[in-house]
């Protein structure tokens, strides 16, 4: 009896051991990877482009599809007495190419060198623009000009140019404008109405170029920033809801080299806190 139990344990471990191996490399067998089966590659990632577009830190202009079409329309659209303004736009981290006060100035003479002869080089005007570093984008491609065709003597106005949560004003030569603008008052009256109902903050600066002394140009930009406030307070926003400052000369946002970049730096720059 005593050997008839103990072979009969061992039947059972060995049936059990058995089953095991057998079932572990089954599954082993199941789950190898398949050496025949097709590998898809990974999906490539599609690049935006666009007509024309720059990269980071790069003055060469790419001409891509589209570019073509937007050359035909400029030329089409030149008159005897219009000017076409190039605004090529940087960042200021983005160093300026050798024999250029900045990187912006670099891209819109690439512009301009594609246009010519079309466009005969003295019907264009060229000037640059400093973008908000919030907008970098040093991968990829991406668009970094503006390009419109003005009337060879049309007089400087005062001018808004916004997006969501920030604005410029530029002002004529030497203007902190004494008058209400209607232009300048209407954007006013709905940036009044969006403090009044979120409370956020706004930053309010005023800027020149530099023509001039330092501190003539520091009390005008002073005049300009307060000018902007005025018309706020006079909306309803309240005194603590803005940060008022002027930096005079010295924070162009375009190459003081050109009238163009000039008129770029007579501004106001409003920035929404939130």
């Amino acid at each position: 009896m005593k050997w008839l139990g103990m072979l009969l344990i061992w039947f059972i471990f060995a049936l059990v051991t058995f089953k095991t191996c057998v079932h572990d490399s089954c599954c082993k067998s199941c789950n190898a990877p398949d050496d025949t089966q097709e590998v898809l590659p990974a999906p490539v990632e599609e690049v935006q482009r666009y007509p024309i577009d720059f990269q980071w830190d790069d003055a060469q202009a790419y001409a891509n599809e589209g570019f073509d079409a937007i050359r035909k329309r400029l030329i089409s659209e030149m008159s005897d007495d219009n000017n076409l303004v190039i605004t090529g736009r940087y960042f200021e981290s983005e160093k300026a190419p050798e024999g250029f006060a900045t990187m912006g100035l670099a891209r819109a003479t690439a512009l301009r060198d594609l246009l010519v002869p079309d466009i005969p080089a003295d019907r264009i005007t060229l000037t640059d623009l400093k973008m908000s570093p919030l907008k970098a984008a040093k991968e990829g491609y991406f668009e970094s000009l503006d390009y419109e065709w003005q009337a060879a003597d049309a007089e400087e106005k005062v001018e808004v140019i916004a997006t969501d949560n920030e604005a410029t004003i530029r002002f004529p030569f030497s203007s902190s404008v004494k008058d209400r603008d209607p232009a300048v008052d209407e954007f006013l009256t709905k940036v009044a109405e969006r403090l009044i109902q979120s409370k956020e903050r706004i930053s309010i600066t005023g800027h020149t170029d530099n023509v001039g002394s330092a501190e003539m140009n520091l009390r005008l930009s002073e005049r300009r920033a307060k000018y902007v406030r005025d018309i706020l307070k006079s909306k309803g926003v309240a005194i603590g809801q803005m940060d008022v400052n002027w930096k005079g000369e010295t924070e162009p946002g375009s190459s003081n080299d050109t009238e163009a970049g000039r008129h770029n730096n007579r501004r106001v720059e409003l920035r929404i806190l939130n």
